[in-house]
């Protein structure tokens, strides 16, 4: 049985390695190339995770090619474009008090406004799955006596972000009918000033239960064996100071935003993880497309005959052809390079489907067709993903009011209609007229589906009328 504080519970770790991977593709190749001081590039211990080495490569070759290779941010890209679409309005609060309305310029506590730590917490739940937002509260003031006196004193509940890889533990029961959590550990790393100039770094493990929360650090012994340490200055009573009485809560306020599908208690499905896995794979096949032209640049001498001795090649040498030999060039066919080409461009466009290309650039959209189904798949993912985050960001608005004793913190509510931004789409309008063209449709259903969309004007007759289509 797992006597430290260190343990990963088997949810995180069936978990970790995607990620690890998410998170990866995310930073890009960062994550496994090291730039040298002097500008250079080196591959990391994990480098051929995510960029093989070839069969009969060398070290050095394997090295040239990796600092060759181009990795496109297909993946963060559209992390960062569904996220526009999502807080292209901000946040809306709703029904919520005046006093958090006012934390909400500070909900970080360092000067980062809500607007702008929801987003960081969302891009977080949509590349991943799910995240955290720990609700805490300033350290314990005894002059503090009433919600007055915190208001006065500018003290206020502020959000953490807390990034799904730090939460290696947890626990829950059932009450009421529903799964509550009974216990997590976060592990954070933290630097510490060492000496007048240096500086070392130390991992911590935060131990959160209801109405309490204990800090631990690991250290090896003498006996060379692991032991955890309680530090007494890092821990306490977690609750709410009501009359100079601190009374302790009896939830944990570490609150879980979804942004992919929920499987389970902390268990989520990341709803990009294909569009990672494929940027991958679009980058490991262009390193072997451009390598392919690197080659195929280059004609191969070929000579027959003679007794194996070494040949000088250049353009002041002559090659002595031995009788009955013979000597020349041999050009790779090209038409691997093209079909190595399609299979590149085959990989881009199913990247584009998966991504947000067709709904935020509609001029870059290829087909009609594939840009109305694209769009009404992109639609019905985000409107889920915002969906979710709201009400997580809205259950983090019960933990902030829980600390300051209100009763309801009222609640957070995002863009969930996207499909208006294709209502002046002319491809659109084309795609409904080819599918009355083939019978697809009939002149009611075109009308109908035109409406709903948006492409005229509320003012148009053709809303009206049978006339126009």
């Amino acid at each position: 049985m797992p006597e430290l504080i260190s343990y990963q519970c088997k949810a995180y770790r069936e978990q970790l390695p995607i990620w690890q991977l998410l998170e990866a593709v995310y930073m890009g190749d960062r994550a496994w190339v090291e730039t040298k001081p002097d500008g250079t590039l080196k591959p990391r211990a994990n480098a051929k995770r995510f960029l093989p080495q070839l069969p009969g490569e060398e070290s050095a070759e394997y090295e040239l090619r990796l600092s060759q290779s181009h990795f496109s941010d297909k993946f963060a890209q559209t992390c960062r474009d569904f996220l526009g679409l999502v807080f292209n309005n901000g946040v809306r609060l709703v029904d919520v008090p005046r006093p958090m309305q006012k934390h909400w310029e500070n909900l970080s506590g360092t000067g980062q406004p809500g607007d702008r730590l929801c987003a960081d917490i969302g891009v977080a739940a949509l590349r991943l799955g799910h995240t955290f937002s720990f609700v805490d509260y300033p350290e314990a003031d005894t002059s503090i006596l009433s919600l007055a006196d915190a208001l006065g004193a500018g003290r206020a509940p502020y959000w953490q972000s807390i990034n799904p890889l730090q939460v290696i533990n947890w626990r829950y029961r059932r009450m009421a009918g529903r799964d509550v959590l009974a216990m997590a550990v976060i592990r954070y790393d933290q630097t510490l000033p060492n000496g007048d100039y240096g500086e070392s770094e130390e991992t911590f493990y935060l131990r959160l239960t209801p109405g309490r929360f204990d800090t631990f650090v690991i250290r090896r012994g003498t006996d060379g064996a692991n032991r955890q340490y309680h530090l007494a200055d890092r821990s306490g009573v977690m609750g709410r100071r009501v009359r100079g009485s601190l009374q302790p809560f009896d939830h944990i306020p570490l609150v879980p935003l979804y942004g992919g599908d929920r499987v389970g208690f902390f268990r989520s499905n990341p709803t990009l993880l294909s569009l990672a896995k494929l940027n991958l794979v679009h980058y490991q096949v262009t390193s072997d497309h451009r390598q392919k032209m690197h080659y195929c640049a280059f004609p191969t001498p070929v000579r027959t005959g003679g007794q194996g001795e070494s040949l000088i090649l250049g353009p002041r040498r002559i090659v002595d052809v031995p009788l009955g030999g013979g000597f020349g060039w041999s050009e790779p066919n090209s038409q691997s390079l093209a079909m190595s080409r399609i299979e590149v461009k085959d990989i881009e466009k199913e990247m584009d489907f998966l991504g947000a290309d067709y709904l935020v650039k509609p001029a870059d959209r290829q087909a009609a067709a594939t840009t109305m189904i694209s769009a009404k798949k992109i639609e019905s993912e985000l409107f889920l993903f915002a969906s979710d985050l709201a009400q997580g960001l809205t259950d983090c608005l019960r933990a902030h009011a829980l600390w300051l004793g209100l009763p309801s913190g009222g609640r957070c509510e995002l863009q969930t209609k996207f499909f208006e931004g294709l209502s002046n789409d002319p491809q659109l309008l084309l795609a409904f007229a080819r599918l009355k063209e083939l019978e697809i449709l009939d002149r009611d259903e075109v009308r109908n589906l035109a409406k709903a969309t948006k492409f005229f004007p509320d003012t148009s007759p053709i809303g009206d009328t049978t006339d126009g289509l």
